[in-house]
């Protein structure tokens, strides 16, 4: 088999992968950044199948573009599927309110949403000569790795997160043949997880009792999902808005899915939903806001910031702030574009690692729990800090659109 990276070889985001065993051409994932403007993998051929591992915009933002190559069945967990529409439209909408161009159209992601199918958890697609099977990857609700099997076993991971969550178990590793696993944070720890979450209910507990409102950024896909349940054993107002709350809402239909889904449905149900106008001026009254956009360059958030920027009150990132975003300009100048005019921001400003990602020490633990043969690192800017405490396997550190041999 030979495979080559479209985006996301040797970088983070806009991930696609194809696979060519001979008889098929398959793609693991397809994904764009949205920055400003967006960034895109290289233009896919035309595919057999598409395997999607989770869904965040850096592995889904392209996959309308299959339909214009010939289409082809796309396959990922129910919540993936139920959650990637949402986020396909939404970079239609935004991209036309900013005047960017993708390369496609709303009639696009109405067209490749009919070439969804789903895989669940354990299940195996048979293709003649191959089987496909979908495994947890401990990353967000419905994440999910696939393990390729046929005189070989090839395990394609997406993203990771080795630390059981409030939402999720994480992820277990699978024997394994060929492993092709993100590194993202390869060079890179995270804090203990509980100490994340002491300062930040901390934080927020000073805030409150000054008098003030946590407003927190939140992806919407995840992230918003496990700051909730962070918020569980609080007596705090907390309200919701953005695609957060519509998120939140559609992967209550999913209960196997989820940890402890009767403690996630209670915190949905116990979160107020913003749902108009005079619900955002309620929600300025409350406690805590929990809202998208999670790197500042749109949504809500940016209307909770406008009203709110006095030192009283907080705003609590709690993911990682991409280069060129409003994030990663307010943690390196302290100030934002807010409506074309740069803002300094007097609220008070904390950064909390949330990361659904497996830091250096834990993709080592589960690579070397895989027992590959051969270890293909991909999704990862500090690749070769990984790769040189991997002395039990063989590693490739692929370049986008260079073939390698699997």
């Amino acid at each position: 088999m030979k495979a080559r990276f479209l985006g996301g070889g040797d970088e983070v985001g806009r991930l696609g992968m194809l696979l060519s065993t001979g008889r098929y051409q398959l793609l693991f994932d397809y994904g764009m950044n949205p920055t400003k403007p967006p960034s895109f993998p290289m233009l896919s051929p035309s595919v057999d199948a598409v395997f999607v591992t989770h869904s965040h915009l850096d592995h889904v933002g392209m996959l309308p573009w299959i339909n214009k190559v010939g289409g082809a069945n796309i396959y990922a967990t129910p919540p993936s599927l139920s959650v990637i529409p949402i986020l396909l439209y939404d970079a239609v909408k935004i991209a036309n309110i900013e005047g960017n161009k993708l390369p496609y159209e709303e009639t696009d992601v109405d067209a490749v949403i009919e070439s969804f199918t789903a895989i669940n958890y354990g299940e195996t697609l048979e293709l003649r000569d191959l089987s496909i099977s979908s495994h947890s990857t401990g990353h967000l609700i419905g994440s999910s790795m696939y393990l390729i099997e046929d005189n070989n076993r090839i395990l394609f991971t997406g993203d990771v997160q080795s630390i059981d969550t409030h939402l999720l178990f994480g992820i277990k590793p699978l024997d394994t043949d060929v492993l092709i696993v993100e590194s993202t944070y390869a060079g890179k720890e995270h804090p203990p997880r509980k100490s994340v979450e002491e300062n930040f209910l901390s934080s927020i507990e000073k805030i409150v009792e000054g008098g003030g409102v946590a407003v927190v950024p939140a992806f919407a896909t995840g992230r918003a999902q496990e700051l909730l349940m962070v918020l569980e054993n609080t007596d705090y107002e907390i309200w919701m808005d953005g695609m957060a709350r519509t998120v939140s809402n559609v992967l209550l239909s999913f209960p196997k899915y989820i940890r402890n889904y009767q403690k996630y449905k209670k915190m949905v149900r116990r979160a107020r939903m913003v749902r108009s106008k005079s619900d955002r001026d309620r929600a300025l009254k409350g406690d805590v806001i929990i809202t998208t956009s999670g790197m500042l360059d749109g949504g809500p958030v940016l209307n909770y910031i406008a009203q709110l920027n006095e030192p009283k009150n907080g705003l609590f990132l709690t993911g990682y702030q991409v280069e060129d975003t409003n994030g990663r300009m307010l943690l390196e100048t302290g100030s934002i574009d807010l409506a074309g005019v740069n803002t300094k921001i007097n609220m008070d400003v904390k950064f909390f690692d949330f990361s659904a990602h497996s830091g250096h020490r834990e993709l080592v633990e589960f690579i070397e729990g895989c027992k590959p043969d051969k270890v293909v690192l991909m999704h990862g800017e500090k690749r070769e800090e990984l790769a040189k405490e991997l002395t039990s396997a063989q590693v490739v550190l692929p370049k986008n659109g260079e073939e390698f041999e699997i």
